[in-house]
């Protein structure tokens, strides 16, 4: 059996310092771990287009439990891409925008977006749900 490794060998990376290759898998995964729970990309992108209250993203969002959006906002929140805004009033308001740290992540997704678009055949047209089906790569 072969065993392949990552290499020691450095890279250049454009505005960061030369990185190994187990630097850059640490990385990249350390980014996508930051939109993988299954609605953190919705609420994302629905908060890209501008700020919202947790009912207008309950309803927006779709079928999603008011438990499960409420873990998601709280992830989101503890990882700085988006901000919660509390409002002393009766009946109490709540607001959710992106964070800078959040906005910066929407030109990543957009380009994740691009090629999946170019690359993926989605079952089901473009609202891809990776549960459903496996995507079948598009012969170039």
């Amino acid at each position: 059996m072969t065993v392949h490794r990552l290499s020691d060998r450095t890279r250049s990376v454009s505005g960061v310092r030369d990185v190994t290759d187990l630097e850059m898998v640490r990385g990249t995964r350390a980014a996508l771990a930051l939109v993988a729970s299954k609605w953190s990309v919705e609420v994302l992108y629905l908060l890209a287009s501008g700020t919202r209250r947790y009912g207008e993203i309950f309803y927006e969002v779709g079928e999603i439990s008011k438990k499960t959006l409420t873990h998601t906002l709280r992830g989101l929140e503890h990882d700085g891409l988006i901000v919660r805004r509390a409002y002393p009033e009766v009946p109490p308001r709540v607001e959710y925008s992106l964070t800078p740290l959040g906005w910066s992540l929407t030109g990543p997704l957009m380009a994740m977006y691009e090629w999946a678009a170019e690359h993926l055949e989605v079952p089901g047209g473009p609202a891809f749900d990776r549960f459903d089906a496996a995507p079948a790569l598009r012969a170039a």
